[in-house]
Parts: C-alpha cells; sequence; structure tokens
C-alpha cells in the first residue's frame, strides 16, 4: 500500500491537470500541470533522486504544450487520451530500458529485496502492467467508451500494484529455493535391521568431498562404508614419496599431488567447522602461506592484512587507490553475506530454506544479493580502472578455472577469502586432511576400503541400492555417495539406459574442466621466497612447500611444484597422440617421454624468473601430465577441476534417488569447495544434520604461528 500511495503522489502533477480538465480550461490546466511537475522534479533534484516517470510526466507535459501551441483545438479535444497515452509511452520505456518506474517507489517499502535480481524482475511486471493499463485507458478515453471503464482499469491495476508484489516476490523466492536443487526426493529411511554385508551408505571415492559426507554420515549414526580404488585416501588431497641421492648419500623427498594452498580451515570457516564437529581440528597443525604475484615489471607480495594489502595495492596503483579499498570494503561484505548461513548450518554455507529466512538474508547482507549471480569483472569496473591491477585482482583464478569462462562473484569472492582468513598448509603434506577424516571415520565405527574399486552403482526400480565391487562382491546400501568422476559416475557405474534421457544427454555432453601439467622437483637448497608464487604473465603457478614445512625435504634441501592448468582440448590431445584412446600404451612411448620432458624443461625456465638457478640445484625430477591424473584419479580427461560449469548439478541429489553427487561436480574446484559438497551430499541424505550442535569437547583448528611474510619488492 505505501509503495501505491507513494506512486500516486509522484503522479500529482498529472492528477492535477486531469482534475481541472473537468473545470478549467485545457490552457489551464495544462499550466498547473506543468508547474506542479517543475516544482516535483526540482523537489527531488534537490534530493538527488530522479524518478522515472515523474520525469517521464513532465516530458508528457511538455509535449503536450508543444501540440497546444501548434494546434490548440486538436489538444482541447484530446488533452485527456493524450496524457494517459504519454504515461504509457514513458512507463514502456522504463520496461524496455530495464529500469522499471515502479522500482523507484518500491524500494523504500521493499529495501530487503531491492538488491535482488527477483525485486527488478517483479518491478518489470508491474511496470510493465502499468504501461498496458495507461495505453488501455488512453484508448477507451479517445472512443469516449465512459468513465466506469477507466475507472475499472484503474482499480485493477491498484489492487494487482498493492498486493501483487508481495506475493510474486514470495513466489519467486520459493521458486529460487527449489531451483537449488535440480531434483527433489524425500531423503531415504535407514533400517537398522541390515544383513552383516549391508550398509547405510556406500560412499564411492575417498576425495575429501566423499570422506566429508563419510564422516558426517557415520557420525550420525549410519553404518557407511567408503571404497577407494586408489591405495592411499584423498584423491587429489594426497602425498608420495620420492627416494634419490645426492652426494652419494641416499635422500627423500615429499610431494603434494595436488591441492597445497587451503582455504576455509579458521574456527569458522566450512573445513574448520568439519573438523571441529568431528573432534579431529587438534590433530592438524595449520601452516600460513604466503603469496607472491610476480609481473615482468613488478613483484606484489600481500601483507596477511586484507586492509594493508588494499592499501599497498593503492600505493602500486595510485589512481585507482580509493576504488581499490572500496573494491576490498565491498568484497569483504560479499564474502560475509556468502557464508553467513554457515552460522546457523553446522559451518556450511547455503541458501537459506525458507522465503521469510531468504528475506531476511536480503535485508541483513544487500551487497551479497546484489552481486552474488553476477560477472566478478562487472564488480571490479564499477571501482578499477587500469588493467594490470584488474589482472592482479583475478590473479587467484587458477584456483577454479583456467579463465575461459566469465566469472560471477560467487566464483571469484571465496577466493579473497585467502586474503582476508589466510590459506594454509598442513604440516606433513596435504593427505592429512584425508588421514583424520579417514580417523574420524573408522573411530565412529565406519569403514575406508583402500585398494577397492567400484564397477556398478546397483539400481532396482529407479532407486539406487548398493555397490558392486570389482571382485564380484554387491554390498547392499540404503543409499549411495559418489565422489568419482561425475561423467563415469552416471555414463559408466549407472549406465545410460538407467538414466532419463535427458539426463544422460547432459553428461554426455559435459565437457570436463580444465587438466594441468605438473612438475615436481627435488632441490639442493631452500630458496629465499614465498610458498606460493604466481607467474601472472606467464600463467605458471609455483608452490615452494618446504618454506612452511621444511618436514617435507632433507635439511638445506626443499621441494618445488611447478604448475600449468591446461584447457581441456590441449589435455586432450595428450590421449589422442598415439592416434586414438589407447593412452595407456603411450605412456611407455619415446614421444610422451619427450612430450613432456619438453614441457617440464620450459616450465622450469618459467620459473627461473622467480627462482634463478633452479634447474642447477634439481636432485629429483618428475612430471604429471592429465594422464598421470586420469590413471591415478580416474578422471575424464584428467580433469582435475570436475567438469565445466554448464555441465554441474545443482544441489547433491542425482536423478536416481537415493543416489547423491559429493566433489567438484556440484560447487567446483578447490578443498574448502568439495568438503562443502560432501557436506551437503550428507544433508540430502539426513535432512537437518547439519543444523545439529556440535559435542562440547569438539576443539577448533591449530593455526600455527608461521614465519612472517617476507619483505615486499618491486621491480
Amino acid at each position: 500500500m505505501k509503495t501505491f500511495i507513494a506512486a500516486q503522489i509522484g503522479l500529482a502533477p498529472l492528477a492535477a491537470f486531469w482534475l481541472l480538465l473537468g473545470f478549467a480550461s485545457p490552457g489551464v490546466a495544462l499550466a498547473v500541470g506543468v508547474a506542479a511537475s517543475l516544482a516535483m522534479t526540482a523537489w527531488r533534484w534537490s534530493r538527488r533522486e530522479l524518478y522515472a516517470i515523474e520525469i517521464g510526466a513532465l516530458a508528457t507535459f511538455l509535449v503536450m504544450a508543444a501540440i497546444d501551441l501548434a494546434a490548440p483545438a486538436i489538444f482541447a479535444a484530446s488533452a485527456l487520451p493524450l496524457s494517459f497515452a504519454g504515461l504509457g509511452l514513458v512507463a514502456a520505456v522504463s520496461v524496455a530500458l530495464k529500469r522499471p518506474w515502479t522500482a523507484d517507489y518500491s524500494r523504500a517499502a521493499f529495501s530487503a529485496e531491492s538488491a535482488s535480481p527477483i525485486f527488478v524482475a517483479v518491478n518489470m511486471m508491474i511496470s510493465a502492467l502499468w504501461a498496458a493499463l495507461f495505453l488501455v485507458d488512453s484508448v477507451i478515453l479517445a472512443l469516449k467508451l465512459g468513465g466506469l471503464a477507466t475507472a475499472a482499469v484503474f482499480v485493477f491495476g491498484a489492487v494487482v500494484s498493492i498486493f501483487g508484489p508481495r506475493a510474486l516476490i514470495r513466489f519467486a523466492l520459493e521458486r529460487q529455493i527449489a531451483q537449488a536443487e535440480d531434483y527433489r526426493w524425500t531423503a531415504p529411511r535407514f533400517d537398522d535391521a541390515k544383513d552383516a554385508d549391508a550398509v547405510d551408505v556406500a560412499v564411492i571415492g575417498a576425495g575429501i568431498g566423499g570422506l566429508t559426507a563419510a564422516a558426517l554420515l557415520v557420525d550420525s549414526g549410519l553404518k557407511v562404508a567408503v571404497f577407494e580404488a586408489h591405495v592411499v585416501p584423498g584423491g587429489f588431497c594426497h602425498t608420495f614419496l620420492r627416494k634419490a641421492r645426492h652426494d652419494g648419500r641416499p635422500c627423500v623427498y615429499r610431494f603434494d599431488a595436488g591441492p597445497h594452498d587451503f582455504s576455509g580451515v579458521h574456527a569458522s570457516g566450512p573445513v574448520g567447522a568439519i573438523l571441529a564437529r568431528l573432534g579431529v581440528a587438534d590433530r592438524l597443525d595449520w601452516r600460513r602461506l604466503d603469496h607472491s604475484y610476480v609481473f615482468a615489471d613488478r613483484t606484489i607480495d600481500p601483507p596477511r592484512d586484507w586492509r594493508a594489502y588494499a592499501a599497498e595495492l593503492g600505493q602500486q596503483f595510485p589512481s585507482d587507490a580509493a576504488g581499490l579499498m572500496a573494491l576490498f570494503e565491498e568484497i569483504k561484505a560479499i564474502s560475509e553475506g556468502m557464508y553467513a548461513s554457515g552460522a546457523d548450518n553446522g559451518g556450511i554455507p547455503g541458501l537459506p530454506r525458507s522465503a521469510d529466512a531468504l528475506l531476511a538474508f536480503a535485508r541483513n547482507h544487500p551487497l551479497a544479493v546484489q552481486w552474488m549471480d553476477r560477472p566478478f569483472d562487472e564488480l571490479v569496473a564499477r571501482h578499477v580502472s587500469d588493467s594490470r591491477a584488474k589482472r592482479l585482482l583475478k590473479a587467484l583464478t587458477g584456483y577454479v578455472s583456467d579463465g575461459r569462462e566469465e566469472l560471477s562473484c560467487s566464483d571469484m569472492v571465496p577466493l579473497f577469502g585467502y586474503y582476508f582468513d589466510g590459506g594454509y598448509y598442513p604440516a606433513g603434506g596435504s593427505q592429512r586432511l584425508a588421514d583424520v577424516l579417514v580417523e574420524a571415520i573408522e573411530a565412529r565405527g565406519g569403514t575406508v576400503k583402500l585398494k577397492t574399486r567400484v564397477e556398478r552403482i546397483l539400481i532396482e526400480k529407479g532407486r539406487a541400492v548398493g555397490v558392486e565391487l570389482a571382485d564380484g562382491r554387491r554390498i547392499k546400501a540404503a543409499a549411495v555417495v559418489s565422489n568419482a568422476d561425475f561423467r563415469r559416475t552416471f555414463l559408466e557405474l549407472v549406465g545410460r539406459e538407467a538414466l532419463p534421457t535427458r539426463f544422460a544427454e547432459r553428461v554426455g555432453d559435459a565437457a570436463p574442466g580444465p587438466s594441468a601439467f605438473m612438475v615436481h622437483l627435488g632441490v639442493d637448497y631452500v630458496p629465499d621466497c614465498r610458498p606460493a608464487i604466481h607467474l601472472v604473465d606467464q600463467g605458471v603457478g609455483v608452490e615452494a612447500l618446504t618454506r612452511a614445512d621444511p618436514s617435507a625435504a632433507p635439511a638445506g634441501h626443499s621441494t618445488i611444484g611447478i604448475i600449468r592448468l591446461m584447457a581441456n582440448d590441449e589435455a586432450r590431445a595428450w590421449f589422442t597422440a598415439a592416434g586414438g584412446d589407447d593412452w595407456k600404451a603411450l605412456r611407455s612411448s619415446p614421444e610422451y617421454e619427450a612430450k613432456k620432458r619438453a614441457l617440464a624443461d620450459a616450465m622450469i625456465a618459467a620459473a627461473e624468473t622467480a627462482l634463478p638457478g633452479l634447474a642447477s640445484h634439481i636432485v629429483y625430477r618428475s612430471e604429471a601430465s592429465p594422464i598421470t591424473y586420469a590413471r591415478y584419479d580416474l578422471a575424464s580427461d584428467g580433469a582435475i577441476y570436475g567438469v565445466a560449469r554448464a555441465g554441474r548439478l545443482s544441489g547433491a541429489k542425482s536423478p536416481i534417488r537415493n543416489l547423491v553427487v559429493a566433489g567438484a561436480a556440484t560447487h567446483g574446484p578447490g578443498v574448502e569447495a568439495v568438503a562443502i559438497s560432501g557436506a551437503q551430499a550428507a544433508e540430502s541424505l539426513v535432512p537437518g544434520l547439519l543444523a545439529r550442535s556440535r559435542a562440547a569437547h569438539n576443539a577448533a583448528p591449530t593455526l600455527a604461528a608461521a614465519p612472517a611474510p617476507f619483505t615486499s619488492s618491486a621491480a
């Protein structure tokens, strides 16, 4: 009602014009209307407000004044329908420009929703309706069909305007909540009476997503078994040892297969909250990783305080100093909004589950609502113009994408958590995270079976009912969580014949995400550098993790990892080099070894721009190509980031009842993201699980007092 009344006040000059036409000359009515409209516009201008319909009304008056001067008789005969036609045209133009005129008045009444795309969509509908009604009234008046018809049109519009927006917003919010899951089916019931070999939940794959789901499910009292084809748990998050000799003595280096820079491990972060809930947080010693960004003309070493980093960037790019600080502050506010729901959901962020909760979220976190689904580049462009600064702000893009697709704020803002809360590395290697999750599972009676490959997900009457192992054993289960490769899960383990046709086509069309090429080096010195180095101009990352955890190498030695992402088409070329798909035979060919060595040499040379003389210190060297990732992690085309965005699931539930997905296939890549996906997979099978209170004795994660950042430098 307030919105409707406010709109009527805004149209007061036109109302005065219409009223005066009843007992004064059209010229007098027009003069009063113009004066009132000018006064209204001046008042709005003094308040720094410009309302589309009021500007349009003034324009309408001016056009009618021109008609009155040119043809007074025509104006006198058609003043009323002309005014409505002008109003209808103005309303239609506001819709065409996506600046719906009703939004100017409804923001006050719907401040909580005003930043949401839903708010704009609702106002587009209401504004378009009024455009049509104004034009209909102009026709009624021109044809002299009577005041009753005009009044009926106005009453209809008034009723829709008063009661429609809130109903439409609630409907849209409920629809948005429903669309958070591609598939909605009732969670399974878990029967206590089970065969000796049966379980409540079978989990395929001991990656971080699968282990997280398994740990939370077994913690809720269910019988859970995890089946992993590899000899160690962790998926990409595992470590391996390699022996070498130096100066006639044996030495051992520890390498990480992939992840090294962990976000969300602080006490209120998703990973930290999961570990605390499971009572294993104190078993991890997290070491802070500091970053360096190396450009051709400068090196930037971010301070650990994000405000200090924004200020330093302001010194590097003085023309954008104020904009950079404002941008960081907005990103911080968006980040807080994105993670706010975790406070009531076991630390796991997600979309509020009711329209009222979503309205409250919009009221408390308007920037998050406004920007989460919009392009990150658009947010940056509002504050920053220097192209070099823009590149730096996107320097961590490689943590989630190969840079080929446009990233939204919901993709990029979590990466700024490395500046807000820090990125960390677990002492002992990345597999320590997997190990403590396994410990939590086994301590609660769950099992983790290594070297146990799943060949088939058993389906009966459209439901997952267990798994078949490579040795022929069948394990009954009330539900199945797949942390395996997304395409392999549905095209091989389930099979196209058991899938709905459209979903089978969707999975078949889902392109694998990027793969990578990685060089692992054991070197006989300790470089003076930060643990994480980004060679921005060359698209190469360098890890010097012994700077944070010296235990990875013998005293006086270091491990160095050099990684470059590969888009799927480039990665796919590694598999077809033998003239077909027989890439297993290709692995032993001289051509494959030569190709690996050539690319590794180029990447080592790139790394030497940050670590001069690196090549002369190499004691041990190995390379991992897309074929390596396909071999050890059973990943389609060696994809390390799951499937491309277009192929991902919304929500954990698949079209097969009681089969849910955990991992990058729902939330994208990164340890924090897949941990969230695993938690939400568990929640989908046991609704309310995440909101249950944690045990009082659970400890917060231990964040080690890592060495202070190294001195900043600029070339």
